[in-house]
C-alpha cells in the first residue's frame, strides 16, 4: 500500500510525499499527483523519506520524473544506487 500526500506549505516547492511501497500499480496515481494543474509557479518535489520498497516500474518512473526537473528528496540509498545503475539523467536531491 502507498499513501500519497501533498504539501503546499513550502514557498518554493509543492511536495508530494510517499509513504509505503511504491510499485507499478501506484505509478499512475503518483504521476497524477505530480501533474501540473493550472499555472503553478512552484517547483515540484517528490519526497521518498517514508518509502519502504520500490520495484523496477517505480525506478523507471523516478528516472522520468527527474528528467522532467522534479526534485526527488530523501532518497533511500538502495533507490539511489538502483537509479544510478539505470543511468538516470539529472541529479538527486538528498535534503
Amino acid at each position: 500500500m502507498l499513501k500519497i500526500t501533498t504539501n503546499n506549505e513550502n514557498l518554493e516547492f509543492i511536495t508530494v510525499n510517499l509513504c509505503g511501497r511504491f510499485t507499478a500499480e501506484y505509478v499512475p496515481e503518483v504521476d497524477k499527483a505530480l501533474s501540473p494543474t493550472g499555472t503553478r509557479r512552484k517547483k515540484l518535489a517528490l519526497d521518498l523519506a517514508k518509502v519502504t520498497l520500490v520495484d523496477r516500474a517505480a525506478i523507471v518512473f523516478l528516472c522520468a520524473a527527474r528528467s522532467r526537473n522534479i526534485a526527488i528528496q530523501n532518497v533511500p540509498v538502495y533507490v539511489r544506487l538502483w537509479m544510478d545503475q539505470e543511468d538516470c539523467p539529472g541529479s538527486l536531491h538528498s535534503d
